[in-house]
């Protein structure tokens, strides 16, 4: 790998016959793919405490800023009845009683009601609670939830990601606030008191009034508990809306691997503005805001684009002792900070600067089955606030379907 003067990639060059591209490989059939049934069971407690069943690869979605939703295409499905034979083996094997029913987006898979009728005589004589995670606002369903209120009724999580629908076009999130207000209606006369929404602060194009729109929607679903739920079956009394707020970070193979990032004054200004929101709502006391770290989002951001030049920033930091930076308690940002300037690197240029269109990227030589040529069509997209369908509505050409 060679760079020019202003240290953006000159040129990748293959060497000792390595290939000048690299492309992934993917499992076809799910149905073949080794699922671990016999797990060891921690004697502590974990973060994942449960069993995590599997039940399909990729997403027909497209959010722009969602990596995972490009690099693990196309979608491939596990059957419903090995789904099935999983989940009760892996509960025997492990004595847990909750099964987290995991994908990308779980609720697009389509035998999902099919598959928790079918464990449902299981659950409920061993007494195994079924839980999604964060659910998809434009196909939450009456029948669904009255599947999961059978076993214990947790809170219901969604991710609007963006606080108005011109942001939530921008990156391609196609839920209304409409659909997330049904959802909410519906999970409400169901019993449920509890909403988690996930948003993102610092999305390419965002404004003041999309950081406010967070505040105002939260405000909404509160609202709309207190029309839904009559006040002699409200439990303690109100509902409870938990808003928490991740920051944006660019990553490679997604539409957004050309824009920049936010400073972390940037993303600290727009966590205050969020909290002042909230704060001028009317159902304010109904509505707890959460916030992640800055600093760390913006050297995510650093690693996530950076070259091979970072290798040198990896090891000082390692020499100074930083093996745990993944938890708060042991991050150091002083460490990494002192460890750019040491080998002459500006955190600036790998996340705050926007890429041209015809820069030659650091991952340009590995191929994860999307093309670039559509991804910049996608980031054309984004700048004109133009939707695309998803992958079940309509193709659009993003390459994955050689696979």
């Amino acid at each position: 790998m060679t760079y020019h003067d202003d240290g953006t990639v000159a040129a990748i060059t293959p060497r000792d016959g390595a290939p000048a591209v690299v492309t992934k490989r993917i499992v076809r059939d799910m149905d073949k793919a080794f699922f671990p049934t016999k797990t060891i069971v921690p004697s502590t407690e974990i973060v994942q405490d449960r069993v995590m069943l599997e039940l399909f690869r990729g997403c027909i979605r497209g959010c722009r800023f969602c990596q995972a939703g490009y690099v693990y295409r196309p979608v491939r499905n596990r059957s419903r009845e090995l789904c099935a034979r999983y989940g009760v083996e892996s509960c025997n094997d492990s004595g847990y009683q909750e099964v987290t029913l995991s994908s990308l987006s779980t609720s697009d898979y389509p035998p999902l009601t099919e598959l928790c009728d079918q464990l449902e005589p299981f659950c409920q004589q061993r007494h195994v609670n079924l839980s999604l995670p964060s659910l998809r606002a434009d196909n939450f369903s009456m029948s669904l939830m009255e599947r999961l209120a059978k076993g214990r009724k947790s809170g219901l999580t969604f991710a609007p990601e963006a606080g108005t629908q011109r942001l939530r076009d921008v990156i391609n999130k196609n839920v209304t606030q409409e659909d997330l207000l049904a959802s909410c209606r519906t999970a409400f006369a169901g019993g449920y008191s509890a909403v988690k929404l996930y948003f993102m602060l610092g999305h390419p194009t965002e404004t003041e009034e999309d950081i406010r729109g967070i505040a105002e929607l939260s405000n909404k679903i509160a609202a709309t508990f207190f029309d839904t739920v009559p006040k002699e079956k409200r439990v303690n009394g109100r509902v409870q809306i938990v808003t928490s707020t991740s920051f944006f970070v660019p990553k490679p193979f997604t539409p957004f691997q050309w824009a920049p990032q936010c400073t972390k004054e940037e993303f600290v200004e727009k966590a205050y503005l969020t909290r002042k929101a909230i704060s001028e709502q009317l159902n304010q006391k109904s509505i707890k805001y959460n916030w992640h770290e800055a600093d760390v989002s913006v050297l995510e951001g650093v690693l996530a684009r950076g070259d091979r030049k970072l290798s040198q920033v990896l090891l000082y930091v390692y020499n100074k002792g930083c093996f745990y930076d993944a938890w708060s308690e042991y991050f150091h940002n002083d460490v990494w900070m002192e460890a750019f300037a040491a080998c002459g690197l500006d955190p600036d240029f790998y996340s705050h600067r926007e890429r041209p269109l015809d820069e030659i990227l650091p991952w340009d030589f590995l191929d994860c089955g999307v093309s670039r040529a559509f991804l910049e069509r996608e980031w054309q997209k984004a700048k004109n606030e133009t939707i695309s369908p998803n992958c079940k509505q309509a193709c659009q050409g993003c390459g994955a379907a050689r696979f």
